[in-house]
């Protein structure tokens, strides 16, 4: 049974208008007439771009959310409110935890929130049933989901203008929300992110011991590596090597410059992950 995964929101289009692009992350995992939309993007190319590939909000039967920031959400209530019937949405409880950027500026703190733009009633109200997915969790036969991702005890977030509110107070963000999926396919387990914040090397060590797995035949999405500091760069390239990749397809938070040197190390074993791609397993 093949699996086709189809890029629907990501800040570059490979494919001629109509399709738009955005700063986000979405795509359609489909197999054997099952079909999972993994994100949502910002909000604005989701329901545009699967209209312009002829597919049905209908046709999807479960969405998968890797994290609760607004470029991975923001397309979640035009899309509930496109179907008729409820919708499962698999979410780690921290997801609906205030988030903000917080930049510092010789004149004074900037706050920016960057989480998701709507309540919890107001997502069920369009027709969300939440379902907290916590550790390592079986969503379909052949998806399995990680979030709480192991990492060493003195982990720490490169990005550290990234943080969340809880009750009023502002702290650096654990990432536990951070959700990848594991694809059974037959080509082999494919690896998707969203946004990696837990890290890329942490997450595919940690499925890795979870499942048994010693390779993974490809690594799809986001690896939020542009800000990355120069040795973590280089482990997550001797990873993937290490774990046998044979497709790494980068796309959204990795940035441009980071794309480039990907696709500089792993030559034909590379892609772009950008609106309008299309992966067969």
């Amino acid at each position: 049974m093949k699996t086709k995964i189809t890029v629907l929101c990501e800040n570059s289009v490979i494919a001629p208008f109509p399709l738009i692009g955005e700063h986000g992350f979405s795509c359609l995992i489909e197999s054997g007439g099952d079909a999972t939309l993994f994100d949502t993007g910002q909000g604005f190319g989701l329901m545009h771009n699967m209209k312009a590939l002829g597919m049905r909000s209908d046709h999807v039967r479960r969405i998968i959310l890797s994290h609760g920031h607004y470029d991975h959400t923001g397309g979640l209530i035009p899309f509930l409110t496109s179907r008729k019937d409820k919708t499962s949405v698999y979410v780690h409880p921290d997801a609906f935890h205030h988030r903000c950027k917080v930049i510092q500026l010789p004149a004074g703190t900037i706050e920016t929130p960057i989480g998701m733009s709507a309540s919890r009633s107001d997502y069920e109200n369009a027709g969300a049933e939440f379902i907290p997915v916590q550790g390592f969790v079986l969503i379909t036969e052949s998806i399995a989901a990680i979030s709480e991702v192991a990492r060493p005890a003195d982990w720490k977030t490169w990005d550290t203008v990234l943080k969340r509110k809880i009750n009023g107070v502002i702290e650096d963000d654990p990432f536990n929300d951070d959700l990848s999926l594991l694809i059974r396919t037959e080509s082999g387990p494919v690896v998707l992110l969203g946004c990696a914040h837990a890290g890329i090397v942490e997450i595919l060590n940690d499925l890795s011991e979870k499942t048994g797995h010693r390779e993974f035949h490809a690594v799809i999405g986001g690896t939020h590596l542009a800000n990355a500091p120069e040795d973590y760069v280089g482990l997550a390239m001797d990873t993937l090597k290490a774990y046998r990749v044979r497709i790494v397809a980068v796309s959204h938070c990795t940035g441009l410059k980071m794309a480039c040197r990907f696709a500089a190390e792993f030559k034909n074993e590379f892609a772009n992950a950008s609106v309008g791609g299309e992966f067969e397993f």
